[in-house]
């Protein structure tokens, strides 16, 4: 049975690829997997809002590109959203930057942003992730990858273990008032370049 295999040998198991149409459903089904609310800890990490069939098609038709992980038979394991957008010059002052240096790579044609990236619970800390994100980096060489990291008023400590794990620094921290249900919220700015 494949989920016995062990972890180091399980990656060659695996395909990444882009999505399509019949990816959406599985990938609605790990987002919300680890949405908060539905989380039972957020020591597991988390992303913060739950997601539908529709937005994920409103994502991709706005330029968002989705990949997955998937075992050989079709099954996903895992899903990496990112895109390349225009981020407002409101949200770029509202960035307290460790160096100018970062707000000028951000703001480069050769930047992208991942928006989310997730995996089946029961393939958490099984390497699905960093293979899904040594891929990325091949799709998108010499690029500049951004992300940010809720740290106040929750801390998804994992997350930001994890890319710290994957050659991602902090850059910078983003703060406002309310963002979602959650006041006093600040982000940590993390960067990556492939």
């Amino acid at each position: 049975m494949y989920d016995s295999v062990p972890t180091h040998y399980a990656m060659e198991y695996l395909t990444f690829r882009e999505t399509d149409r019949e990816d959406i459903q599985a990938i609605v089904n790990i987002h919300n997997s680890h949405a908060r609310g539905q989380n039972t800890s957020i020591d597991r990490g988390f992303l913060l809002t739950q997601i539908t069939e529709d937005e994920i098609v409103q994502s991709l038709n706005n330029s968002c590109r989705y990949f997955v992980a998937a075992k050989t038979d079709g099954e996903t394991l895992g899903f990496v959203a990112i895109s390349q957008p225009k981020i407002s010059d409101e949200i770029l002052d509202k960035i307290i930057w460790k160096d100018d240096f970062f707000k000028k790579r951000v703001t480069s044609d050769r930047h992208f942003y991942l928006e989310r990236v997730a995996t089946k619970l029961n393939w958490m800390g099984r390497g699905v992730a960093q293979f899904m994100y040594k891929e990325i980096y091949q799709v998108f060489p010499n690029s500049f990858i951004s992300l940010f990291i809720v740290s106040q008023p929750i801390a998804n400590t994992r997350s930001l273990m994890f890319h710290q794990k994957q050659g991602f620094e902090q850059i910078g921290t983003l703060q406002v008032d309310r963002f979602l249900d959650l006041e006093n919220y600040e982000c940590i700015v993390m960067f990556k370049e492939t």
